[in-house]
């Protein structure tokens, strides 16, 4: 079935989606190929039917995409391992929506747009507005389509649907309840289930992001999810025209056109891009050269600044807040080559007038119009060092033939570029322009870097011949006096251009080898691959077999395909020689035990006949990037006063657990007669003898079973496997008679008591709705026999856990 975001099929004929994408990951261990058999039907529901029964005839081999129930396991084989999980979600449009993640709790009551068969998906927002105090009525839609139209009418403030089920135009605000996905064989041949199984196991061992790396990629968070509302675009496109002040030239970041005087560069880039977004419009000032810089702002009389360095030190001096960053960028030094650059205290710095007050105490310096001014006086020795970045050192050492220069990295940490809003700033103008920023998806801000970036040919050609006017002189002259010296020339002219072009080269490997950054280059016709050499960034495919360059700066690696393949990940081969994505994140161990992520930025180079030539692209190490991610994700899942499960991560993984009938029991546990003790002891001492119970709950049950406080001072038990009901009973009597010991405000040490209510499940898969509310319902024949006791039944058989 054609599902978006699934699986689904391009105009070009080829298949994109969660679900395709996983099975190339799992054909890269398997060595499997496909062959994907179309669904007959006209309508979703005759499509779906046509599947299953070609899956039950045995007509194919595997079926993605399905969920688990005793009902279709006598009909299917299924694996163990899920390959995915959907989430019953709230979605609201991109634009002009009432409802955001931050006022959908308290907005007042909803207006939500449901199909009137989802009774299961009813029973679960049900649950979920219960239990967050959410009020709402439904609007009762008999298809898919008409749940977006109702919103779009403003009939409905949202409708809820599956996020694995994206309508264009909306975006997810909230998601609850889920539900795993499984792959899928006909009955009675495990052969591919078991071997699928395997795989799974191997992917999520060595790769264990590809699941969410998808989720994010075909369902996640989007530009959507900074998309501005309505009073926000009013404010952006009733604004008048913003004054932007550029201090001092910076290419390729921003510099002006000398022949019409226009802005250009990377921030000339990120400024349309804000002008098409959110209709704000700006005027271009420039600000001219000041003993000081404040006083030069501010009597450009400009509302922002922009290319300026994101830290709280550049933003105090010229009274400005700062935007998201747009750009980043690497601090070099720069000096003469007859210099030594370890000892510089006696030494003359070169510096743009912007930036006097950051020079050294007592150095010996002298002030430059530009950053260009600077590389030129280093250059010809009138100063012997001063400081460019990764992007204007190459760019001016291009353009103006700097010869004497090299160039050392200063640390390994980046620069951020922003834009700074002169104070008092508007919050309203802050929040659309940091927005805006923010929505920029990697891919293009990378395009906007790229293409904003890149040396202007007419400029390059220009340097060309002002380097060389003596010999286009005499060449001039020569055509009128002899062909045959205007022939020897013309030689001689090759013969130095492509000197230079090697000295170019030479300078540029030499600078890639100083960077943080790893840039590489595969050549399809030769299958050679040159990887710079850069410091403190270890190779990522085994270069034993490659060529170091005489100065060390690069690696030339033949047969490079093969090499790889055998040494590496297949996505690092798929990113370095044949790149299907802008870029890719993964993880690699240059030692083990020494693990890192890192993200390649590949970019496919065509002939003129748009054959692909060649590979370019960067490596870079992202480890805070990741570890960051993964640890806002970590403190999502847990409740932030016990450290235990939140209420939601505990309700997902205890409904896998019960619905695959893995769950031996589920307790449902209150501390008796808690309101005393917040009246008697104070809240201090409530939060305290929350947190002893939580320690204690752990003591008493295994590390891999879930324990969660599912609110105030209830908690829940969900036993992941099986357990003897002897066992059971000695770690609830245990906790029973122990109680939980605290310490009041004046350090008194006292006692709660706890009440237990359980069910013991013997593999018979439940819903977790229903297994929760007979523990609950058992928990309060507890509390009403006098509190203080446990008490555990067998599981009553409700109804199938998946509708």
């Amino acid at each position: 079935m054609d599902i978006p975001g699934m699986i689904s099929r391009n105009a070009d004929g080829s298949l994109e989606g969660y679900t395709y994408d996983y099975l190339q990951r799992i054909a890269q261990f398997t060595g499997w190929t496909y062959e994907f058999v179309k669904a007959e039907g006209e309508t979703s529901n005759e499509q779906a039917i046509d599947l299953m029964n070609m899956l039950e005839d045995g007509r194919i081999d595997l079926e993605s995409g399905m969920t688990y129930s005793p009902a279709l396991d006598d009909t299917y084989e299924y694996p163990r391992n899920s390959y995915g999980t959907a989430h019953t979600s709230l979605f609201v449009p991109n634009e002009n929506a009432g409802i955001t993640a931050t006022n959908l709790f308290t907005e007042g009551p909803l207006h939500i747009a449901i199909l009137s068969s989802a009774k299961q998906r009813r029973e679960e927002l049900d649950y979920f507005c219960e239990k967050n105090n959410l009020a709402y009525t439904t609007v009762e839609c008999a298809s898919n389509s008409e749940l977006a139209q109702k919103v779009r009418s403003g009939e409905a403030d949202a409708f809820l649907s599956i996020d694995i089920s994206p309508v264009e135009g909306f975006h997810v605000v909230t998601s609850f309840a889920g539900r795993p996905f499984f792959f899928a064989a006909p009955k009675g041949d495990r052969t591919i289930i078991d071997e699928i199984d395997r795989t799974i196991e191997r992917i999520n061992e060595s790769n264990p992001q590809l699941q969410s790396n998808l989720y994010e990629k075909y369902f996640g968070k989007t530009s959507a999810s900074f998309a501005l509302n309505a009073e926000e675009l009013a404010f952006a496109r009733n604004h008048d025209t913003l004054r932007v002040g550029v201090i001092s030239e910076k290419a390729p970041l921003q510099s002006f056109d000398k022949k019409t005087g226009e802005l250009k560069g990377v921030s000339r880039g990120m400024l349309d891009y804000v002008e098409k977004q959110t209709g704000l419009t700006f005027e271009i000032v420039p600000i001219d050269r000041s003993d000081n810089l404040l006083d030069a702002v501010r009597t450009a009389d400009v509302e922002i600044v922009a290319g300026v360095e994101s830290n709280d030190a550049a933003a105090s001096t010229l009274d400005l807040s700062l935007t998201a960053p747009y750009m980043t960028t690497s601090l070099l030094l720069v000096y003469n080559r007859h210099v030594d650059p370890d000892n510089l205290e006696s030494r003359t710095l070169a510096l743009p007038w912007d930036m006097t007050n950051t020079a050294p105490a007592g150095s010996d310096f002298i002030i430059c119009d530009s950053i260009e001014d600077c590389f030129k006086a280093v250059n010809e020795g009138r100063a012997d060092y001063t400081y460019g970045t990764s992007y204007t050192t190459p760019y001016y050492s291009n353009i103006d033939g700097l010869s004497n220069l090299l160039t050392l990295p200063t640390s390994t940490q980046t620069i951020g570029i922003s834009f700074g809003i002169v104070q008092p700033v508007e919050p309203e103008l802050l929040s659309v322009i940091d927005k805006t920023i923010r929505g920029l998806s990697t891919e293009e801000l990378d395009s906007i870097v790229y293409e904003n970036a890149l040396i202007d040919p007419d400029e390059h050609v220009g340097a060309f011949i002002s380097s060389h006017l003596l010999e286009f002189a005499i060449g001039a002259i020569a055509v009128l006096m002899l062909i045959i010296m205007l022939l020897v020339l013309y030689l001689r002219t090759r013969v130095l251009s492509n000197r230079r072009v090697r000295e170019e080269n030479l300078r540029f490997q030499k600078l890639y080898s100083l960077t943080n950054e790893q840039l590489f280059e595969y050549s399809m016709g030769t299958d050679t691959l040159i990887m710079s050499n850069p410091s403190g960034l270890k190779n990522l495919v085994d270069v034993e077999a490659g060529e170091l360059s005489e100065d060390r700066s690069h690696y030339i690696i033949h047969h490079a395909h093969a090499l790889i393949a055998e040494k590496s990940d297949p996505e690092l081969l798929d990113a370095l020689t044949s790149p299907s994505k802008p870029f890719s994140e993964l993880q690699y161990e240059p030692d083990p035990g020494d693990a890192h992520w890192i993200r390649i930025v590949s970019h496919l180079v065509t002939n003129d006949e748009g054959r692909p030539i060649s590979v370019i692209g960067k490596i870079t190490r992202v480890d805070e990037e990741v570890r960051e991610k993964m640890d806002l994700s970590k403190r999502a899942q847990h409740d932030g006063l016990t450290g235990l499960l939140s209420w939601a991560t505990f309700r997902e993984r205890a409904e896998q657990q019960l619905e695959t009938g893995t769950c031996g029991a589920l307790l449902v546990i209150d501390t008796d007669d808690f309101k005393s003790v917040n009246d008697t002891y104070g809240h201090l001492a409530g939060d305290a003898a929350l947190r002893q119970t939580a320690t204690v709950l752990r003591n008493a049950f295994r590390s891999h079973d879930l324990i969660g406080r599912l609110g105030g001072d209830e908690f829940a038990v969900c036993i992941c496997g099986s357990i003897e009901h002897s066992q059971l009973v000695e770690r609830c009597s245990l906790l029973v008679e122990q109680g939980v010991e605290f310490s009041d405000q004046d350090g008194i040490k006292r006692l709660i008591t706890l009440s237990i209510g359980g069910i013991e499940i013997s593999g018979t898969p439940l819903s977790y709705r229903d297994a929760y509310q007979q523990a609950d319902s058992i928990l309060y024949r507890a509390k009403a026999d006098g509190k203080d006791r446990f008490v555990l039944e067998k599981a009553k058989e409700g109804q199938s856990p998946i509708s």
